[in-house]
């Protein structure tokens, strides 16, 4: 049996896995001499990427001619949730600001430029529709909207190409605000360096894997993104603390944090599972909203407690290099 592999209850999860501004930071000048400019990156542009605030480039009111417009909640430190509701009673949510690595236009997307940035029309899915704006070194802030009730044809493109619009005139006026975390919070701390590669190696199928860092640190990959893969995401997000949702889900201490596992849905037969541990408080402290270090494993081919096995297993490795928890 592989070392990741503990014994204990079954366990299984609902996972979600739909998560004070400052001026932002301008990386210094090279110290090599050379004419080489970073304008029109996203450091330039944005300055410190962990701990910019994606609801500045958010802005409700742009978006008010399509659908009345309000904020759906904190769910992640990478994006910024919005509810739309066009007149024809449909409901899309529009996350804003994820930052992403992207690959050179391969796909022929159509693209338009607003000064030094680009924004990339990607073809529309069934219910789901995204635009990137693009930086000069090719991460993109990811606008994406995604229907949640309604009809298909309730515009989605539309109301994601006002989302990319807003982001940019976020930048071009220079309201782009950042956090102000805690020397330990989970924002700080990229989870890469957190849990060693060797560890998640015994999982079946992730042999060779490494892992893949994100623009802004706040998540960590292991393994192909697709369906059919095994694949290990590490994530620091913010969001409601950690609950059993269902009775597929667990609640247990792991290297003296409380956690939760659970799988997807609830049921077993589904390979994919998260362990999550809550850290420091949030936001507006009303809200009661925390820090959260989220593990999701999926192993395609066994069972979601198989995927919980292991995810228990990494929380074990993972854990304790957490930050302190303390004030």
């Amino acid at each position: 049996m592989s070392l990741l592999r503990h014994r204990g209850m079954p366990l299984l999860l609902l996972l979600v896995l739909l998560v004070a501004g400052c001026t932002p930071e301008t990386p210094p000048p090279s110290q090599s001499g050379s004419q080489r400019s970073d304008a029109g990156t996203a450091r330039a542009e944005l300055g410190d990427l962990r701990t910019v605030d994606p609801c500045t480039l958010a802005d409700p009111v742009a978006l008010q001619g399509l659908g009345q417009t309000e904020n759906a909640g904190t769910v992640s430190l990478d994006y910024c949730l919005l509810h739309v509701k066009p007149n024809d009673g449909s409901l899309i949510q529009l996350a804003t600001g994820e930052l992403a690595d992207t690959v050179p236009n391969q796909q022929g997307s159509p693209v338009v430029q607003r000064g030094p940035l680009r924004i990339v029309q990607d073809a529309p899915l069934p219910g789901h529709c995204t635009r990137q704006v693009l930086f000069a070194d090719n991460i993109a802030i990811q606008v994406s909207a995604d229907l949640l009730v309604g009809d298909p044809a309730s515009g989605l493109c539309a109301i994601a190409q006002a989302g990319a619009d807003a982001a940019v005139d976020a930048l071009e006026q220079h309201r782009v605000g950042h956090r102000a975390f805690a020397a330990n919070s989970l924002a700080l701390v990229d989870p890469c360096m957190l849990l060693d590669s060797a560890v998640v190696q015994q999982i079946p199928g992730l042999g060779e894997a490494q892992p893949q860092p994100s623009p802004a640190g706040h998540q960590c990959r292991w393994g192909a993104q697709e369906a059919d893969s095994p694949r290990v995401q590490f994530l620091h997000t913010a969001g409601d603390p950690p609950k059993v949702l269902h009775g597929a889900a667990v609640e247990e201490s792991i290297a003296d944090r409380r956690t939760v596992l659970s799988i997807v849905g609830g049921d077993p037969q589904v390979p994919l599972c998260s362990a999550e541990t809550g850290h420091l408080p949030f936001g507006d402290p009303a809200a009661g909203q925390v820090e959260v270090a989220m593990l999701v494993v999926a192993v395609p081919g066994m069972t979601g407690i198989d995927a919980c096995e292991y995810a228990r297993g990494l929380a074990w490795q993972a854990w304790p290099h957490l930050p302190t928890s303390a004030p």
